[in-house]
């Protein structure tokens, strides 16, 4: 088993995914739960909803996606946000990070606090989800296409899985079996990164 550090090494963004998995469904989407269930938020508000599509419902969310942003990207971002759509498609699933503005609105917070904490309850899910699928051996990356709940862009997911209206979509995971390796990661040194104080 790995270490927690190793898990956090070994965690990468795939683009290029498939559906070999030793990992039912079922298993997959029991393990994402027990995650969401354990993630912390603030005040323990449990703002986040969490949507995880498998077979017709993923290939349907993805081409919706691609319908749309064919429209909005052109050039050199469409060559390449198209392939990570079409890899996207290819992959075991998809997890739609969402969250419950009804319930951001229940938080003790207002303003640049309340966006604050909805946003580092929803990231808090997003790792968490990306390190167990990492465990099970499936790669990911985070994808926020169609997102914007003032402007309505995310109006068309909701319809599509009948989601409330009150849900705000902040991020997409689509995941499967890794069929390309990342490439080579740079990294900064430790010491510009984390500063430490004993007095």
């Amino acid at each position: 088993m790995s270490t927690f550090v190793e898990l956090v090494e070994k965690r990468r963004s795939i683009y290029v995914l498939g559906t070999d998995s030793e990992y039912a469904q079922k298993e997959i989407e029991t393990r994402i739960r027990e995650v969401v269930k354990q993630v912390p938020t603030a005040f323990n508000s449990r703002t986040t909803r969490v949507v995880t599509l498998f077979d017709g419902a993923n290939e349907n969310f993805w081409n919706h996606i691609y319908d749309i942003q064919k429209e909005v990207l052109e050039g050199e971002m469409w060559d390449m946000m198209s392939g990570i759509i079409t890899g996207a498609k290819n992959g075991i699933g998809t997890v739609l990070f969402f969250e419950d503005k009804d319930a951001v609105k229940e938080m003790p917070a207002q303003g640049i606090r309340e966006e604050a904490y909805k946003q580092n309850n929803n990231a808090n899910a997003q790792y968490a989800i990306w390190l167990a699928l990492t465990e099970m051996n499936l790669g990911a990356s985070l994808q926020h296409f169609n997102v914007g709940y003032e402007q309505g862009f995310d109006k068309g997911t909701k319809e599509m899985f009948n989601l409330s209206e009150s849900y705000e979509m902040l991020a997409q995971m689509p995941f499967g079996s890794v069929e390309q390796e990342a490439g080579e990661k740079e990294h900064i040194d430790t010491e510009v990164q984390v500063k430490v104080f004993n007095n």
